[in-house]
């Protein structure tokens, strides 16, 4: 890792919320070697741990989990004034143009399908983190 790059992702955290013990253990270990991590196994899980006032520079969540699935997570992130700043990527099995299109207009930076290649998605994380902390959805600065 070189210098920049450390420098922008030193003591970044990363939020991952995944209900499959298996994926959420690989993609913590994959990312810690770049990020913070902490993990959830779900949305109302990962809603408790921000209670607590520690804020992610980023969110990686699954679209579907119980008790509170990723769609409903966006949409209770985006309504509160402390967390709708966090970028967030969405992880998902198949998603449909709908679905794709309703987590956009919920403020994900992006949807990715799964199976992801997680290189190209740690850098996508780092790059996104790297963008000014009230960048709107898109990447684009606010003016």
């Amino acid at each position: 890792m070189d210098e920049l790059t450390i420098a922008y992702t030193m003591n970044r955290r990363l939020l991952i919320v995944e209900d499959h013990d298996s994926l959420r253990l690989l993609m913590s270990a994959f990312f810690s070697k770049s990020f913070d991590v902490i993990t959830a196994k779900n949305g109302l899980e990962a809603m408790t741990w921000l209670s607590k006032g520690i804020i992610p520079d980023l969110i990686l969540t699954d679209a579907r989990m119980p008790e509170l699935n990723g769609m409903q997570f966006l949409s209770n992130l985006r309504c509160s004034g402390l967390y709708r700043h966090i970028p967030v990527v969405v992880v998902s099995g198949q998603p449909s143009e709908e679905e794709d299109r309703a987590f956009r207009q919920l403020g994900a930076r992006d949807v990715v399908c799964k199976p992801f290649n997680p290189v190209k998605l740690r850098e996508q994380i780092k790059q996104l983190v790297r963008l000014p902390e009230h960048a709107p959805p898109g990447g684009q600065p606010m003016a």
